[in-house]
């Protein structure tokens, strides 16, 4: 009789282990490829349709907000530096003022 079959040794575990590594361009470029692929596969069928308007119209939209934005900080800064200007004035001119609406009071 032989001796492997009356003791049964375990036998080795493969480890299958296939490292994991993202390439970020690789995905993008991939992406990209199949878009492609189906725009072409699209176009062949008669389905295609080009979006060229939307894309268009919303960046314009996002760069319309940003100068309306930077505008309007621009403005609101003018504004609370002409209204900080009128109230020093008025605190440093004030005994006048005060003296000319007790003229007008009193009339």
């Amino acid at each position: 009789m032989n001796l492997r079959q009356i003791i049964k040794l375990p036998e080795y575990k493969k480890y299958k282990y296939k490292p994991l590594y993202y390439d970020k361009r690789k995905e993008i470029l991939d992406a990209k490829i199949q878009k492609a692929k189906d725009k072409k596969e699209d176009i062949e069928k008669g389905e295609y349709r080009p979006d060229f308007k939307g894309k268009f119209r919303s960046s314009y939209r996002r760069e319309i907000t940003k100068k309306q934005k930077r505008t309007a900080k621009i403005r609101f800064f003018l504004l609370i530096i002409f209204f900080s200007v009128l109230a020093y004035i008025i605190i440093q001119k004030s005994d006048v003022l005060g003296k000319i609406f007790d003229v007008f009071l009193n009339k």
